[in-house]
């Protein structure tokens, strides 16, 4: 290596050095950087895990078309629909009250 090559390299490590003291600075300094690295880090170990248990839970895929087709919806909200009648049913033919007790005596659940 001649003396003209040395200088040549030695131009270019302070053009560097000089660049990348530029760009930390304009990052927040080292501590900017550092806050970078670690956001990074978070982000991908964040990933990973997420995508372990999307294919622990999942292991064929998770489908977009939704979790039911829509005659199993169909069904679910008949299904949802009868009980709901069902129970208005059994409140309005129940001839007495739900708090009496053995003796027919109407009871006063947190009253004094």
């Amino acid at each position: 290596m001649n003396s003209t090559d040395s200088s040549q390299l030695n131009d270019f490590d302070d053009d560097f050095d000089a660049a990348f003291r530029a760009r930390v600075k304009k990052d927040g300094g080292v501590t900017g950087v550092k806050l970078k690295v670690a956001k990074k880090a978070a982000d991908s170990a964040t990933r990973g895990i997420s995508k372990s248990i999307k294919s622990s839970l999942f292991p064929g895929g998770v489908t977009l078309d939704g979790l039911l087709s829509n005659s199993q919806w169909s069904l679910t909200v008949g299904f949802l629909a009868l009980v709901v009648v069902l129970a208005v049913f059994a409140q309005l033919s129940s001839p007495e009250p739900f708090e009496t007790s053995s003796t027919g005596e109407q009871l006063g659940f947190g009253l004094r």
